[in-house]
């Protein structure tokens, strides 16, 4: 056989090492490739165990104020309630911290030894074998809920007036939110340098043409006309805030201002009234603006030597009128009925954080759950094919639509924000405020008083269902 000649053999070898290098570099890909699909696998993974650590951690939290509600409303133990003594102990169910669950095995081993087997066998009962979530739970109650700045389609057309005392939900939250932006111009060192551009009542009123109907300003002029000049330009809302975040759209409202506000508005509250038990001092100068430090200081303590509870509306207003004797408070404030201050805590929002900890690193979810409970969940729709049947329970009513549909029934209405969601007008008429529905041509109005309307029906419907006004996951 003739010989390989030496080019021949080179080529070969060439040949042979540019094949092994594709190779490696194929298998390098591939390595590469799995490992990549690997993490994102276990990423996944850890993404959902973090999620369903955290919706165990909401849940948790929902159970906790659904508890509360139960005893809050449980006629049984209206008695014990009303004790000064319980009322802060009952508070706790929904107060009290909550540890970070599962403990962590340095936690477990500072527990006493019998402790330590009885964690040890929760741990085992729960499957959960790593990661831990935990929960916070909020009273919304004790801040201004812009939310209810909401008015009536009647006094759209009319600018709000300060100057008288408020006998709404909506023009006491807007009186209370103007005392608060006083407070921060009095309290400042140097107020035209902090709020150069703070004008108090007109600041209110650009908050109130956010969230109501309409395209004039209550200072007269259009609505849009300042948002439509922004860059990109945008529109007044004209609803419901669903976020303290939403606010920073407002006309006037800065990044200082904002933080200001931040502690003591909310979005979530349902009924719009101030718990005066877990208020600030700040928002107690801005329910009553003749308060002093001194005023503040003495309520503090006498909430204080009660057990922290104020154990009724009543209590609080002969305290302030009796003992401090400020008479002025009954001038603002005549009716109790409409009272826009209470001492219980109905609104809630529940933070829940879970978390899988990898060696440097970790995944995290949140949930955050507003919620409230009332025994006025008015305005829903209620299954009922004609009026007579609507009319069979007390508490509701039948509303006409336009044919095809009929009409509908409903709940009846017990406060501003329920009213507004039928399409009324909440006004006051007589010494009660009332839901008046304007059917128009479709049939006479419908007036539905706040106060005892469904007769045996309203008391029926009270419960401790909780009613979710927000869910965020992130």
């Amino acid at each position: 056989m003739r010989r390989q000649r030496p080019k021949e053999k080179g080529a070969a070898l060439l040949t042979v090492l540019v094949a092994m290098m594709i190779l490696t570099i194929m298998l390098f890909e591939f390595q590469y490739s799995a490992m990549v699909e690997r993490k994102l696998a276990y990423n996944d993974l850890n993404q959902t165990q973090a999620y369903y650590l955290a919706k165990a951690g909401a849940r948790i939290g929902l159970l906790r104020v659904a508890l509360y509600a139960r005893v809050k409303n449980d006629k049984r133990l209206a008695g014990m309630l009303n004790n000064p003594q319980m009322g802060p102990i009952v508070e706790q169910i929904w107060q009290l911290p909550f540890p970070p669950f599962p403990p962590s095995q340095e936690a477990i081993q500072e527990m006493a030894n019998a402790d330590q087997g009885a964690a040890k066998t929760v741990l085992e009962q729960t499957k959960i074998t790593e990661g831990q979530y935990s929960a916070t739970i909020l009273g919304e109650s004790s801040k201004i809920n812009l939310n209810s700045l909401i008015l009536p389609d009647s006094q759209l057309n009319q600018r709000p007036n300060f100057s008288v005392p408020p006998t709404s939900i909506a023009m006491h939250t807007a009186t209370m939110l103007l005392n608060l932006l006083n407070s921060f111009m009095r309290e400042s060192d140097n107020p035209y340098e902090e709020f150069p551009d703070l004008r108090p009542e007109e600041l209110v009123l650009d908050i109130m043409d956010w969230v109501n109907k309409g395209d004039a300003r209550f200072q007269g002029g259009p609505k849009d006309l300042f948002y439509e000049q922004q860059n990109p330009p945008y529109k007044a809302k004209r609803n419901r805030f669903f976020s303290i975040e939403e606010l920073r759209l407002v006309k006037g409202i800065d990044e200082h201002l904002f933080q200001k506000l931040r502690p003591h508005i909310t979005v979530y509250s349902y009924d719009g009234k101030l718990n005066i038990n877990n208020a600030s001092d700040q928002l107690h100068k801005a329910l009553y603006a003749d308060f002093t430090d001194d005023d503040i200081k003495r309520i503090v303590e006498r909430r204080t030597e009660l057990g922290g509870n104020w154990g009724s509306e009543k209590a609080f207003v002969d305290f302030v009128t009796q003992t401090l004797n400020r008479n002025g408070f009954t001038t603002q404030y005549p009716n109790p009925k409409d009272y826009p201050f209470t001492v219980g805590t109905e609104s809630f929002v529940v933070e829940s954080l879970g978390q899988i900890q990898k060696s440097a690193s970790s995944v995290q979810r949140t949930i955050k759950a507003a919620v409230a409970f009332s025994s006025k969940t008015g305005g829903q729709i209620v299954a009922a094919a004609t009026a007579a049947e609507c009319a069979k329970t007390p508490g509701q009513f039948w509303r006409i639509l336009n044919p095809p549909n009929g009409g509908e029934c409903r709940t009846n209405p017990q406060n501003a924000n329920e009213c507004t969601s039928v399409l009324g007008d909440w006004v006051q008429q007589g010494a009660q405020n009332v839901c008046r529905i304007t059917q128009g041509a479709l049939g006479p109005p419908i007036i539905i008083p706040s106060g005892g309307a469904g007769g045996k029906g309203a008391a029926a419907n009270k419960a401790s269902a909780l009613k979710i006004l927000s869910w965020m996951e992130s």
